[in-house]
This record gives C-alpha cells, sequence and structure tokens, in this order.
C-alpha cells in the first residue's frame, strides 16, 4: 500500500467514513455525507504532504496522530472496522 494511503498506519479508507459519521453524529444531515467525504479526505491527504514540509510537518503529524487517536479512543474506528468487515 503507499504510504500517503496509510495515516499513522490505519489505511485512509478507514480514516475518512470514521471522521463522516463524527460528523454525521454531531448533526451534519446525511445528504452532505458525500461532500463530507470529499473534504475529509483532502484534509488528511493535505495533512499527509505537509509531513515532508521542514516548517509544518511536527504540527501535521501531530495532527494526524491526534485524529487517528481520537477517533480510536472514542470507539468510532472499531465501529467502522467492523461495518467495513
Amino acid at each position: 500500500m503507499p504510504p500517503e494511503m496509510l495515516i499513522v498506519g490505519v489505511p485512509l479508507v478507514v480514516i475518512v467514513p470514521a471522521l463522516v459519521e463524527l460528523a454525521k453524529r454531531l448533526g451534519l444531515p446525511t445528504a452532505y455525507a458525500g461532500l463530507a467525504s470529499i473534504l475529509s479526505s483532502a484534509l488528511i491527504l493535505g495533512l499527509v504532504g505537509l509531513q515532508a514540509h521542514a516548517q509544518f510537518g511536527s504540527w501535521a503529524t501531530w495532527l494526524l496522530a491526534s485524529i487517528v487517536y481520537g477517533l480510536a479512543a472514542s470507539g468510532l474506528y472499531s465501529q467502522v472496522s467492523t461495518l467495513r468487515g
């Protein structure tokens, strides 16, 4: 798997649905789930791109790790993994 598809060792295909599910639980109408998915993946891939930048790399890595560990701690990661099979 290409490294840009893994965020802190977790596949991007797991992180994005978890972020969309979180947005829906916070009140996002289901009709906007597709747009939320596109924006979430753009944000995550943008942060991955920033990791290589000398000035922002450590901040991007910190933010990506915070997203992944936050989702795992809230249980959304395991729920999405179960649903995805």
